[in-house]
């Protein structure tokens, strides 16, 4: 495996750890808390290392996409590992990749295949089997904000295949606009809930701290590196590594461990996604930042 793969593969391998990290150490926090002090801190590191703004003309667009991938990303995202265990909220969150397959086709004018329907029908069906069995009954709320996360997450990638980045703009450059704008547009709505960081301990703040730098600042320009230097398709496959990660870390640490159902739910989920990037034949938008 190349060196630029093992690099961008470290992104989803990272995002993981959110669902662990959030129920072990920052639970008593809200999701909109969470979601601002994970993407504003890195969105404004990495604008002190880019000293750019966005072109004129521009800033409609990063707003939309600083929405969607960012802000309401990241609240759904907290959202729905405050209700769910990790590992099936981050398999229900993977159905993003056959959200794009499907929204790609109004919206970019690419009509999906056979295969891609049947992809994608496979992975739809995989979420349900996840959602609808297992020993404990699953919070339909977190279930709805799973795939809160999913839905904008998919939309924000076709809307960003659909525009591009803009003329002259860095990887560095796209992720600091769209994390400081998004985490600007979260702040007021968060404010209300500071008062909750009083409660947060040493290990609390090491989790967000890393969770800030790590799994936002550096994982986001991992992947956004990856997307420039290999092809789509490839780096697509990589994105099952996040819910197997969160998986295998419930398992060890929580000892959660999914029913037989729900493991043919989740094969279905993250076989239907790498079967996707494998017979894929041209590009599929990607998103920078699809952490979880």
């Amino acid at each position: 495996m190349n060196r630029d793969l093992l690099l961008t593969a470290l992104a989803p391998l990272i995002w993981g750890t959110t669902y662990l990290l959030t129920t072990t150490f920052v639970s008593e926090l809200p999701a909109l808390l969470l979601g601002t002090l994970r993407i504003l801190p890195a969105g404004l590191v990495l604008l002190a290392l880019s000293r750019r703004l966005p072109p004129h003309g521009w800033w409609g667009r990063v707003a939309v996409l600083a929405v969607l991938r960012q802000a309401l990303f990241f609240v759904l995202l907290y959202g729905a590992a405050l209700h769910l265990p990790g590992g099936v909220a981050a398999t229900v969150g993977a159905s993003s990749a056959m959200l794009v397959v499907l929204l790609a086709w109004p919206l970019l004018g690419q009509a999906p295949t056979r295969l891609n329907l049947t992809l994608a029908g496979a992975g739809l069906a995989g979420v349900a089997l996840i959602s609808l069995s297992g020993g404990e009954r699953l919070s339909a709320l977190g279930l709805a904000l799973a795939l809160g996360f999913a839905l904008v997450n998919a939309l924000g990638t076709v809307l960003f295949g659909r525009w591009g980045p803009p003329p002259g703009a860095r990887p560095l450059d796209q992720v600091a606009w769209e994390l400081t704008l998004g985490g600007a547009l979260l702040l007021p709505f968060a404010l209300p809930a500071a008062p909750a960081l009083a409660g947060v301990d040493l290990a609390g703040w090491g989790a967000l701290t890393f969770m800030t730098l790590v799994g936002t600042a550096l994982a986001a320009l991992l992947w956004q590196r990856g997307l420039n230097r290999l092809p789509v398709q490839q780096v697509g496959l990589l994105a099952p590594l996040s819910p197997l990660t969160a998986v295998l870390l419930d398992m060890l640490f929580l000892h959660t461990w999914l029913t037989p159902v729900q493991l043919v739910g989740a094969a279905l989920v993250l076989g239907s996604v790498v079967l996707n990037g494998v017979a894929a034949r041209r590009p599929v938008p990607t998103c920078s930042t699809g952490e979880s």
